[in-house]
């Protein structure tokens, strides 16, 4: 398969997707690598025996959302997990979210804190999720700074500020189809024209967030990426070509494929 595109950020095992073969068939026609999120114990389970019998990659982490009904056993998983399959290729999705607080914080911070200290021990790079979280975000890396560099965090949609401060401590930064959304991009629009493109990588969060303005169909797939790279190249002033071949650059290196 020759790869012009990474999605580093798609949620294969909903409902919207039925037949998973079929949603990466598609994405490799266009030249679409994927990287499948794990996010609380059944799923990453999935993740784990599907990327080895399909051309993807996996991660398994536990969601913010999940962390209520996430065990310790679930941390020894994952541990399982990244260390026996070289597909697996970070430790997450994990972070906090305060925005609809489907998990309390003091369990949020606590699997967080957790999967901060199982990647520093294993060396392996984060897959990383905040939204209005950003303060406690950053404090759980005080005394972690290394890992930083070695991750990534999706679905950026904050403001410039804080986007400032997430690249002065190194990390890379995950673009999804939010940069289309007119309603509610203003502050990222804005942020990204900071963005460097030696920091950047590309994502669907698909089915969620499809690209708005493009008349597309409502179940997002990782063929819809393109869009997202038109969109974000527009806002940080830089060639489209450019950004999707550095983007790809970027992939490799941080999860190092």
């Amino acid at each position: 398969m020759d790869i012009t595109y990474y999605d580093i950020g798609l949620n294969l095992f909903t409902r919207s997707f039925p037949r998973p073969e079929r949603i990466l068939a598609d994405a490799a026609a266009d030249g679409i690598c994927c990287i499948l999120t794990g996010s609380e114990d059944r799923e990453n389970r999935k993740v784990d025996d599907f990327v080895k019998q399909h051309n993807a990659y996996g991660t398994a982490g536990i969601h913010p959302h999940a962390a209520d009904e996430a065990k310790e056993a679930d941390i020894a998983e994952i541990r399982r997990i990244v260390t026996t399959n070289p597909r697996v290729v970070a430790v997450g999705e994990t972070g906090l979210d305060y925005d609809r607080m489907y998990s309390t914080k003091e369990n949020q911070l606590h699997f967080f804190k957790e999967l901060i200290a199982l990647a520093e021990e294993l060396d392996k790079p984060m897959f990383l999720h905040e939204r209005d979280a950003a303060r406690d975000f950053i404090s759980c890396f005080s005394g972690h700074e290394a890992i930083c560099s070695q991750s990534v965090v999706h679905c950026y949609t904050g403001d410039r500020k804080t986007l400032e401060t997430l690249l002065d401590m190194g990390f890379y930064i995950g673009i999804t189809g939010w940069i289309c959304d007119e309603r509610r991009a203003d502050d990222l629009r804005d942020a990204v024209s900071i963005l460097p493109l030696d920091r950047v990588l590309l994502e669907t969060d698909a089915p969620y967030l499809t690209p708005r303005g493009y008349h597309l169909l409502r179940t997002n797939v990782p063929n819809n990426i393109v869009y997202v790279a038109q969109t974000l190249a527009s806002y940080m002033d830089v060639p489209v070509g450019d950004l999707i071949v550095q983007a790809k650059k970027n992939t490799e290196t941080l999860f190092r494929l």
